[in-house]
């Protein structure tokens, strides 16, 4: 199902695009640069930042860029997974959605039927809309297949050279990619804190907790430590992001399979790893599992093709979509009372008979929504409309960004929202939550914009000078 001629432009970093094409290069001497700093004038600096805070979908485009992008658009095709990147903005858009909605409105955690819980809100597939820790899932599936597909290309044509080359370059760089962008945002909380921006707990985690510069260190060794196999550490300065260092070290996972698995036959590779995976989720591993199940994804993309029979096409792609449909029922397992849910006792009876059931059950159905996708055009389809493609570029700052957000300009905006409507009785509550969230989303997507813009592709593009840099010459090889 892959094209020979393909552009090879398909690893994780080749979903986050580049600055809008109307951005100036950004190839200048430091002659150059140095000329423009010295005739900057302050009124000059002004207008920078404020161009600057200008979100990108809303910049102009030259006369230029326009004409070629309309001579180009006909032509142009989205490679293989770019419809992945709309599936991860929108996966990160219902992490955002949760993170807001779960603390004024708790009962969202459980599900639908459960004593006196009967919103519409809780129902099966509506509850998608903030299924956030489905949406992990979702991520850590999507990473797997971005991650290996390309390579897995080159493994059926045998470029093994061209794989490796690739593989050291992306493993080179891949902790300089999530970290950095990490530490970032890090750092705005810190600030924050310091300033008295937000409130600092007495307690974190259960444990004492005092803000200082130690404390904020020791965050960072957190945040970055793929040693610990424990998935559930919050912290104070960004609690949503213990998921960086485990996504570095599925990503590590990857890799090695990559290089190990490299020149084997297709069948043990897809023996190996469906053993793998199995056995990841026997010990509670589902993270690594689903970084494994996204591998074997991008080999069944690479290797299968629909029949070109219309009648067993028909049989085959609804045989997809109620697999889909299964596997978005499975990602509104609810957090709180599952085995006792309409809907969900069935689980209470088969494995796993512990808490790790939630785990499991939403990384079953994050395999089972993601994977019959990569066959769907039709559902490939809506995530490569315009508005997903947005939230794709933005998608790994607006995970950043929204829970800084939350603490400071979401709070800000509920509470007044709360002093001046009301929230003593149904109604008032919720028109004060519907009128904060109209005004605080655009906020979030804006700094999620210019987070993008000013610290993500930065990284990235750093990364790759740092490669360069580090980069062995040929005759020291």
């Amino acid at each position: 199902m892959y094209l020979a001629g393909h552009p090879a432009r398909e690893d994780e970093e080749s979903l986050l695009p580049q600055l809008p094409l109307e951005e100036p290069s950004r190839t200048r001497s430091t002659s150059e640069w140095r000329r423009s700093l010295r005739s900057l004038s302050f009124q000059a600096v002004i207008w920078q930042c404020l161009a600057f805070m200008r979100p990108s979908f809303l910049r102009k485009r030259s006369p230029t860029t326009e004409a070629s992008e309309k001579s180009s658009a006909p032509s142009r095709k989205p490679h293989a997974t770019e419809y992945l990147d709309g599936v991860r903005g929108v996966a990160s858009l219902i992490v955002f959605i949760l993170h807001w909605t779960h603390i004024p409105y708790p009962s969202v955690n459980s599900g639908w039927g459960y004593k006196d819980h009967t919103s519409f809100w809780l129902l099966p597939f509506v509850r998608i809309i903030y299924s956030g820790a489905a949406m992990v899932s979702v991520f850590f599936v999507v990473s797997g297949f971005v991650l290996s597909h390309r390579f897995i290309q080159r493994m059926h044509r045998q470029e093994y050279t061209e794989l490796f080359s690739g593989l050291t370059s992306l493993t080179f760089r891949r902790a300089i990619r999530l970290f950095l962008p990490a530490f970032a945002s890090s750092t705005l909380a810190f600030v924050c804190a310091c300033l008295g921006i937000i409130n600092v707990p007495h307690k974190v985690d259960g444990k004492p907790f005092e803000h200082s510069l130690s404390s904020y260190l020791e965050y960072l060794d957190m945040e970055s430590n793929p040693w610990d196999w424990s998935a559930d550490f919050s912290g104070f300065y960004n609690p949503q992001l213990w998921s960086i260092a485990v996504e570095f070290r599925g990503s590590m996972v990857v890799f090695l399979l990559v290089v190990g698995l490299a020149k084997t036959r297709t069948a043990i590779r897809l023996a190996v790893e469906g053993i793998l995976m199995t056995h990841c989720f026997g010990h509670k591993r589902w993270d690594v599992a689903l970084f494994i199940a996204g591998m074997i994804l991008a080999e069944l993309e690479v290797l299968l093709q629909k029949p070109k029979n219309p009648p067993a096409r028909k049989l085959v792609n609804g045989l997809l979509l109620l697999t889909m449909i299964l596997g978005l029922f499975l990602c509104g397992y609810p957090r709180d009372h599952n085995t006792v849910t309409p809907g969900y006792m069935w689980s209470k009876y088969v494995w796993p008979l512990t808490a790790y059931r939630r785990r499991f059950w939403l990384a079953v159905g994050a395999i089972l929504f993601v994977g019959p996708m990569v066959f769907l055009p039709s559902v490939q389809s809506v995530f490569l409309t315009r508005p997903a493609r947005y939230l794709g570029r933005i998608s790994f700052a607006l995970y950043l960004v929204h829970g800084l957000g939350n603490r400071t300009v979401g709070k800000w905006l509920l509470n007044g929202c709360w002093d001046y409507i009301g929230k003593e009785g149904f109604w008032p509550y919720a028109i004060s939550f519907v009128v904060s969230t109209t005004l605080y989303f655009p906020v979030v997507i804006w700094a999620s914009d210019m987070f993008w813009r000013g610290v993500d592709v930065p990284s990235t593009n750093f990364a790759k000078w740092f490669e360069k840099r580090c980069a062995a010459s040929d005759s020291a090889r």
